[in-house]
């Protein structure tokens, strides 16, 4: 939102409701003008002036006029209005639309918490809850939300008002030390399967995934293009990336089904090799050179691996199935897969924070804190609280 929306005389118009079909709709009026504005558009079916109904109590009335749509209107505050409409987005669009008309400014709902509220981690908290797609996540966001973060900034600036650095340079390590894991409260953690061709790739993701995301075929080179498909990983949410086998391109299509695995193994948060037990060197652990030099110049240090030995049902008996660096798994019979995905909980999260832990889950909150714990190690107590009260809930 720009500076001349949030001027302390604007009035704005909020859908409340999230995008989707619905029976009612929700749109809240906001600022100093909400009264006179919905005044204008809202006729009570008793007659009375909005400004005499009393907060808090619902009217029924037509909007726009004796031939428009019945709805309800209600009075939270001499500032606040909820309009409560159909459902449906020409209706709801039609309430907007003539509220614009005549002044008000439309935002989005996570504009206008960030903007009312005095408590930016909290509002920052309150939106990221909408956005969490598992209890494990949506539990730590509800810690921030109680405080676990504002907390932890405050023992930080008060042992730096202190000059006790140690403690703050310690408060602050403690939230940092988190970070990776904020950082995918709200955004699933990158998993790619990589390898050779037809070591069984697509019939790992599938497995992973529940249902049948990939093609799986005995043709080499059947995946060309990055087929993802997102689920949780004990609690956490992961997006599983199938990419196209690693061998000399047969034609340009492979080529860039190959270019674009590469690309996806470089940005990925963990990459799962996966080698064909049937094959003597099923458990050869080497990556192309090209793959590795494109993780270590996207991303250095190398991001996580996992090596898996895939196909061990058609493994023959005499042979051991066991290898020391690798995850021995089916993707036919399932055998190694609950190993496997442990090791990818374990691997993307190593040490999960306890509950009431502070974690910065934003890149501003994240921004804040890493430059005011540089301020804190070069003993500048000025530059530590200016980057860490923006943080804080405004005075009251």
């Amino acid at each position: 939102m720009s500076s001349s929306d949030s001027a302390p005389g604007a009035t704005f118009v909020v859908d409340l409701t999230p995008p989707g079909r619905a029976a009612v709709a929700v749109v809240l009026v906001t600022g100093c003008d909400a009264e006179r504005v919905v005044d204008g558009c809202f006729t009570p079916a008793s007659g009375r002036p909005l400004a005499d109904l009393p907060i808090g109590r619902i009217a029924l009335g037509r909007w726009d006029g004796p031939s428009g749509e019945d709805l309800i209107v209600c009075r939270r505050s001499q500032q606040q209005i909820e309009i409560h409409c159909h459902g449906g987005l020409a209706a709801v669009n039609a309430v907007i639309g003539r509220l614009v008309e005549r002044g008000c400014r439309r935002a989005s709902w996570q504009e206008w918490l960030g903007r009312s509220s005095g408590d930016p981690i909290r509002a920052a908290a309150h939106i990221g809850l909408a956005q969490a797609t598992t209890a494990r996540t949506a539990a730590i966001l509800l810690d921030q939300y109680h405080g676990a973060l504002s907390s932890a900034i405050r023992t930080a600036a008060a042992a730096v008002s202190s000059a006790n650095w140690n403690e703050a340079a310690d408060a602050l390590d403690a939230v940092l030390a988190y970070h990776d894991v904020g950082m995918h409260l709200t955004r699933p953690w990158r998993v790619v399967l990589t390898g050779r061709t037809n070591v069984g790739k697509s019939s790992l993701i599938n497995t992973l995934a529940g249902y049948q995301r990939s093609i799986v075929s005995q043709e080499p080179g059947t995946t060309r293009d990055v087929v993802t498909t997102q689920t949780a990983i004990d609690g956490w949410p992961v997006e599983l990336s199938d990419t196209a086998g690693l061998r000399a391109a047969e034609d340009e299509l492979e080529s860039a089904g190959m270019a674009l695995a590469t690309a996806s193994i470089a940005n990925a948060d963990l990459i799962v090799v996966v080698h064909d037990a049937t094959n003597p060197d099923g458990a050869d652990h080497a990556l192309q050179p090209a793959v590795v030099e494109s993780i270590s110049q996207v991303r250095p240090p190398p991001p996580r691996v996992i090596h898996v030995l895939n196909k061990i049902d058609l493994r023959p008996a005499e042979r051991d199935s066991r290898d020391a660096d690798s995850i021995p798994t089916s993707a036919v019979t399932g055998a190694g897969i609950p190993d496997l995905v442990a090791a990818i909980g374990r691997s993307l999260v190593p040490s999960p924070p306890p509950p009431g832990t502070a974690v910065p889950f934003t890149s501003q909150q994240l921004r804040a804190l890493s430059s005011a714990r540089a301020a804190i190690d070069a003993r500048v107590a000025a530059a530590v609280l200016a980057g860490l009260q923006p943080l804080l809930p405004a005075p009251r």
